[in-house]
């Protein structure tokens, strides 16, 4: 218990420090996974020696965990950090970890990095939720479905990594649209004149977020909870049977 605790603290910072970098500049040092990897091996070691663990399941989930990293990156789209991340792991962690009375509902599967991924799945649908909220408490003119997904900025301000919903196309007219478009120099420069002649103030955008950021809030969700999405079947299960 006391090694999985310096695991989960260990791989926590590495994870809040890899999900800054690649919010900042969509890049993520390989020094990270490295050093996970550094301090992984060696406490794996100590675990076996003084905890135990299945050594076959371990070597199987690791192996798993490669195959789908890679046909994910490779046929995908699957970022490279994002791979790296759940290969780093799938060394860590080669058994659920478990500390005190957590996870409080399942170890999912018995795999931790596929539970990890699993709870990515499902949390990068809340910012939906919470932007939604945050637009209800700051209502502002707009689709609905920037509501959800987006919220106002001011048009000569476009934050860094966001996309935009509306726009001034080459013709001077204000475009809205249901896909956000990344802006190029020209685009900005047109919305920073439209703010200036006062054609048009603030406009919604949406932020791209990394996948790093999502695995980061799936690894705390599988440390305290567990793996949602069986924890979801196995409440339709009691509720049909």
């Amino acid at each position: 218990m006391v090694i999985d605790l310096l695991k989960v603290l260990i791989t926590a910072v590495i994870f809040i420090k890899a999900s800054v970098h690649d919010l900042k500049k969509r890049e993520v040092p390989d020094e990270l996974w490295k050093l996970m990897l550094a301090v992984a091996i060696p406490l794996n070691v100590v675990q076996f020696i003084f905890e135990g663990f299945d050594l076959v399941l371990a070597v199987v989930q690791f192996v798993l965990i490669f195959l789908l990293a890679n046909f994910m990156f490779y046929v995908a789209g699957f970022g490279g950090a994002d791979a790296k991340a759940l290969i780093a792991l799938s060394i860590m962690f080669p058994v659920y970890p478990k500390i005190l009375a957590l996870p409080l509902l399942n170890k999912g599967f018995g795999i931790f990095a596929f539970s990890v991924l699993a709870n990515s799945v499902i949390v990068a649908p809340l910012l939906a939720l919470v932007m939604f909220v945050r637009n209800v408490l700051h209502w502002e003119s707009g689709r609905l479905i920037y509501r959800f997904v987006g919220y106002k900025v001011d048009a000569d301000k476009i934050p860094k990594f966001h996309l935009l919903f509306e726009f001034i196309d080459e013709n001077g007219r204000l475009v809205r649209t249901i896909r956000a478009v990344e802006p190029d120099e020209d685009t900005l420069r047109r919305l920073r004149e439209a703010k200036k002649n006062g054609i048009i103030d603030r406009v919604w955008v949406t932020p791209a977020l990394p996948f790093l950021v999502f695995m980061t809030a799936g690894f705390f969700v599988a440390v305290i909870f567990g793996d949602l999405i069986v924890w979801l079947i196995e409440i339709a299960f009691r509720y049909y049977r």
